[in-house]
């Protein structure tokens, strides 16, 4: 474990956010097999998996999860939803308490116009609950679309300032910049937020921590140690104080994998399991060659698993870090572990956590 770090931040009670994954739980290619063929796809699995997370999401919100969120993933099994607005869509019908956070969009591969419109539709939609993610994308997703990759940066900085713009605009106006060009742009309906829902952006870079910090946005961490996270978050700071304002926690936000057992040995067996089955799984579909994100340790040897005294402690050594919310991925297991896994910790991490 690495060294504690102690950030002081302004900001409420630590807040926890459920990740509706919508993984596949039949065989299938794993995460470092991109594209996945879509002849493992069994439509009737595919479908009882969408259900699943629907009823998980909602009973994340009824457990007293602060967010339930969504991501964007592509031609892959471990995450279905290619379109998080429309699963989002549908969560506005199910969570009625929590925010609903797409985390996140993948700017460049979408319209950035089309964006701005879907997501004020949802914040209307959810009552006003929508949180965003802007995210730029692994390569790998970059394929989807033929999008290159030597532009997306620069695609996804651009991208986010017109949708802002088009969020805050009181008239139509044109947009001529480097990567995207509109004569006009004039969004209906605008976001129920005034002057729109909280954002966020990647945290993973020098150059992306000045980027939101100069702009007021949030910044967000996945599968990063926490000694990493500290520094990111200190150089966060340390740019929004010359950009003349303070971060509270609640702008600082970390996705882990989650695993919560009665113990650590149960914890460690059960993931043991778990992988020993992906594995034999995946080496029966004997598919092709690797083309999948880079699978980094915190996703091979995930961070909050363990009994809840250790996972607890996982989450002090976060805040302390300067994180104020926490996405968690409930992915490990049969759909009853995880059923299973998410009350465990209900019951007995979140509390601690909710009171840090």
């Amino acid at each position: 474990m690495a060294a504690r770090c102690r950030v002081e931040v302004q900001g409420a009670a630590m807040k926890l956010s459920y990740l509706g994954m919508t993984g596949y739980d039949g065989p299938a290619p794993g995460i470092e097999i991109w594209p996945a063929a879509p002849l493992h796809c069994d439509r009737a699995t595919a479908r009882a998996a969408f259900e699943h997370s629907l009823m998980m999401c909602g009973k994340a919100d009824a457990l007293g999860f602060d967010w339930v969120s969504v991501s964007e993933h592509h031609y892959a099994p471990y995450i279905m939803t290619p379109n998080p607005c429309v699963m989002a869509g549908a969560l506005t019908h199910i969570v009625k308490r929590a925010r609903i956070a797409l985390l996140g969009p993948l700017v460049p591969l979408i319209n950035p116009i089309r964006l701005a419109e879907e997501l004020a539709m949802l914040d209307m939609l959810s009552g006003g609950r929508l949180v965003v993610l802007f995210l730029r994308g692994t390569p790998n997703e970059h394929r989807t679309y033929d999008t290159g990759s030597d532009g997306t940066r620069g695609m996804t900085q651009e991208g986010i300032e017109l949708i802002l713009k088009a969020w805050r605009a009181d008239q139509p106006f044109r947009w001529d910049g480097e990567h995207f060009q509109f004569s006009t742009v004039s969004v209906w309906p605008r976001p129920l937020q005034e002057p729109h829902p909280l954002i966020y952006g990647s945290g993973n870079s020098e150059e992306s921590i000045a980027f939101a910090a100069e702009r007021r946005m949030g910044i967000a961490f996945s599968f990063a140690p926490p000694e990493m996270v500290a520094k990111w978050v200190a150089l966060y700071r340390a740019a929004a104080a010359s950009a003349g304002w303070e971060p509270t926690a609640d702008h600082v936000l970390y996705r882990g994998i989650a695993y919560p057992a009665s113990s650590d040995a149960q914890a460690a067996d059960d993931m043991a399991a778990f992988f020993e089955r992906k594995q034999a799984e995946q080496a029966r579909l004997q598919q092709g060659a690797l083309g999948g994100p880079p699978v980094v340790p915190l996703v091979s040897e995930p961070y909050f698993v363990g009994g809840p005294e250790t996972l607890v402690g996982r989450f002090e050594t976060l805040r302390d870090c300067g994180v104020g919310i926490v996405d968690l991925a409930f992915g490990v297991g049969s759909p009853d572990q995880r059923e299973t896994a998410l009350d465990l910790f209900a019951e007995r991490v979140m509390p601690e956590v909710k009171g840090m």
